[in-house]
């Protein structure tokens, strides 16, 4: 696997900018070092991929799945599924040459999506369709057609309750359909705005049925009940586009709460029973979030969030105020990716795993906001890094995209 060269092309959607050279690495103070497995060779002309790969066992084995944007009108758009062991590329589902965009393939879900007791990894692509694929072969085991390119994960959940699941997608201008393992479709609505949002499928309103929780572009958070009826609807309450839309359970109440963030930097907790905005917190332009629970051990869930400033800040989930504040780069940054959170060192304690548009990946001490370790490329970073346990230790990898499509493994256990 060769050393990578980039520069960086997206914002929120696509950008300009960056330079490239090679990996450093700063040590850290204690209980965590970041130790680089592999460097995936699955590098393009495109230098903005800003879709998080997906990784975990599947059938016995560690495998990461990679969606790779390339230059358009080019074969150079696909997603990769990689030997999660050494980076090697196992197989590879093309998107056609005159549908390889920026946007080619979205976040991958690992699911199984038909109820056979195999997994499989389903994805939206620009060829205006979702696919599910089988996971060591690669090959196309189901399709349906949106009516245009999907942006997000797919959700896979029994979301009817009729004992069996569906595969819930929702594409860029904003149809929201509910599809069968045979390609039939329980509903489709047509919303008011587009979607960049991650969809979450859960109990929001505490009668023990899931329903779908949507952020718009237009700034408007939606909830449909499993018939496709909304069960309650805010009009643009942040004044801005919702880009990001993570989940948790934060004040004990019946439910889950939905937390949003906002291109103009509002972040916000929403009671999912009623619709209430619990709390709001602005951090300037471009805030993301993606991380909730009890990170610091203390009983009581936190909100880790970012913006455009480079800082990492740790939220008390039920007011909102702030807990500790972390700067994480100081350099001219675009915008600042979510953060996850898990036991990415073993202790049997959850670490934030934050990383920066300028390439930083840093593991965090959800209790101080310490910087324990810290990895970098001088390649840029769109979005957040995916923790999986892939080689089935015990202890979740981290995966990061890179804007030039390069896969980064990481470990930040103990021995690497």
């Amino acid at each position: 696997m060769r050393p990578r060269t980039a520069a960086a092309l997206v914002g929120l959607v696509v950008l300009l900018g960056g330079i490239a050279l090679a990996a450093t690495y700063d040590g850290g103070s204690s209980g965590a070092r970041l130790t680089e497995r592999w460097v995936s060779d699955t590098s393009t002309e495109t230098l903005g991929n800003h879709h998080a790969p997906a990784a975990g066992r599947v059938e016995g084995r560690g495998m990461v799945y990679a969606p790779v944007s390339g230059r358009s009108g080019t074969a150079q758009c696909s997603l990769v599924a990689l030997d999660a062991s050494n980076g090697t590329e196992r197989w590879s589902h093309p998107i056609p040459p005159e549908n390889c965009t920026i946007h080619s393939v979205a976040d991958p879900a690992i699911a199984d999506y038909d109820g056979d007791g195999a997994k499989e990894v389903l994805a939206a692509t620009t060829e205006r369709s979702v696919v599910a694929l089988h996971p060591v072969t690669g090959r196309e085991e189901f399709r349906y057609d949106l009516d245009a390119y999907g942006y997000t994960k797919p959700v896979v959940a029994d979301f009817t309750g009729d004992g069996a699941k569906e595969v819930v997608v929702v594409d860029v201008r904003g149809t929201v359909s509910v599809v069968r393992p045979d390609g039939t479709a329980v509903w489709t609505k047509r919303l008011s705005s587009y979607v960049w949002g991650q969809p979450t499928a859960a109990d929001f309103t505490g009668d023990g049925r899931p329903e779908l929780a949507l952020g718009l572009g237009d700034g408007d958070l939606v909830v449909f009940g499993r018939d496709g009826s909304v069960r309650w609807r805010l009009t643009n309450p942040f004044d801005s586009s919702i880009t990001w839309q993570t989940t948790g359970e934060i004040d004990g109440d019946p439910g889950r709460e939905i937390v949003v963030a906002t291109r103009d930097g509002a972040v916000a907790a929403v009671d999912g029973r009623t619709g209430d905005v619990e709390w709001r917190r602005n951090f300037g332009a471009f805030a993301a979030v993606r991380a909730v629970g009890d990170g610091d051990g203390d009983g009581e869930p936190e909100v880790y969030a970012v913006a455009r400033d480079g800082k990492l800040r740790s939220l008390d989930a039920r007011t909102g105020e702030v807990e500790w504040t972390t700067t994480l780069t100081t350099g001219d940054v675009q915008m600042t990716p979510p953060p996850s959170m898990g036991d990415v060192t073993g202790d049997g304690s959850p670490e934030v795993v934050a990383v920066t548009n300028d390439g930083i990946v840093s593991v965090v001490d959800p209790a101080s906001g310490e910087v324990l370790d810290s990895y970098k490329r001088d390649v840029s970073v769109y979005t957040h890094p995916t923790l999986a346990d892939a080689d089935g230790d015990g202890v979740p990898e981290i995966y990061v995209i890179y804007g030039d499509g390069s896969v980064v493994a990481l470990s930040a256990a103990e021995g690497g």
